[in-house]
């Protein structure tokens, strides 16, 4: 019974998700895929302004067109090239965001993949078989490229050449006294984005999350630091740097981690795709003398 119930419900919320794609509000004839009720519903005079994508296709769905022509479409784990225009996702409605159509052959591979049950109700298979009337075989692109592929060879390609190798700066330098804040910080960039052309045309962004690890048992907070400003005192301002008050003399190590979360967007898709974490990391050491009394005046 518990399969039966959890069969209907993941059918059931695929066809929630169509009828929220044909416009529909309640139940009455359902449109099949490939049916011109895929597209965008057009709204009436007292929804236009609350629908931006009026006629938008599933393929247009983002503001940004390449220089030659084409956008991609992403489906069944590809991406794959469509011309700008073309019969298969181009045309006008960009900038839909999230009121972007979903892809026909998408939600039909989800509709088949489920599959129907032999415990559905005969208005549960009508319902089935109305959805998937018009969905056959899915022929995908033989030049797609598989989005793991891409998100692979991005993720190296930020490692090896894109992302600065962080570094760590000790102040003062070379040496510190105990009990006494020593302020650490590094110059990589808050965040990064730029423009790639291969594997595929696309945007990457990245934003790193830092670990300082101090080398007596402490860590630092996620924060890049800032240098010592006279301005700003550490002991008044502790959460203006990332600082820390050594309590033995010693040798430590001070290492950064640095950790890159990142994702790409290609033209023609509203979804970000996400890349594997980047991970870089630096240390420097750092001598701890014991702090002396200092004898200023002999009177």
């Amino acid at each position: 019974m518990s399969h039966r119930r959890g069969h209907l419900a993941a059918l059931a919320a695929l066809v929630a998700a169509a009828l929220l794609a044909l416009g529909g509000a309640g139940p009455g004839p359902l449109s099949a895929p490939g049916s011109p009720a895929w597209a965008a519903p057009v709204p009436g005079p007292e929804t236009a302004a609350q629908v931006p994508c009026t006629g938008a296709r599933w393929g247009s769905c983002d503001t940004r067109a390449t220089d030659n022509g084409y956008q991609y479409r992403y489906r069944g784990g590809y991406l794959e090239r469509v011309p700008l225009g073309g019969a298969t996702g181009g045309g006008g409605g960009g900038g839909c965001g999230d009121d972007c159509p979903p892809d026909p052959d998408a939600l039909c591979a989800l509709l088949t993949g489920v599959g129907p049950a032999p415990e559905m109700t005969a208005a549960e298979r009508a319902e089935y078989d109305a959805l998937v009337a018009n969905c056959g075989p899915v022929l995908y692109d033989p030049d797609g490229i598989a989005v793991a592929d891409i998100a692979a060879q991005l993720a190296d390609y930020l490692r090896e050449e894109l992302l600065p190798t962080p570094d760590v700066v000790i102040q003062p330098v070379g040496n510190s006294f105990a009990n006494l804040p020593t302020i650490m910080h590094t110059a990589v960039p808050d965040a990064f984005t730029f423009d790639v052309a291969e594997p595929v045309l696309a945007t990457i962004s990245a934003n790193p999350h830092y670990v300082w690890d101090f080398g007596d048992g402490e860590t630092g907070p996620d924060a890049p630091g800032r240098p010592y400003d006279p301005a700003i005192s550490p002991r008044d301002h502790p959460d203006a740097y990332v600082a820390h008050a050594y309590h033995r003399p010693g040798t430590y190590q001070v290492t950064l981690t640095v950790t890159w979360d990142g994702f790409f967007t290609v033209p023609g898709v509203a979804q970000a795709f996400p890349l594997a974490d980047v991970v870089l990391a630096a240390a420097e050491p750092i001598t701890i003398e014991e702090a002396g009394g200092v004898l200023v005046d002999n009177d």
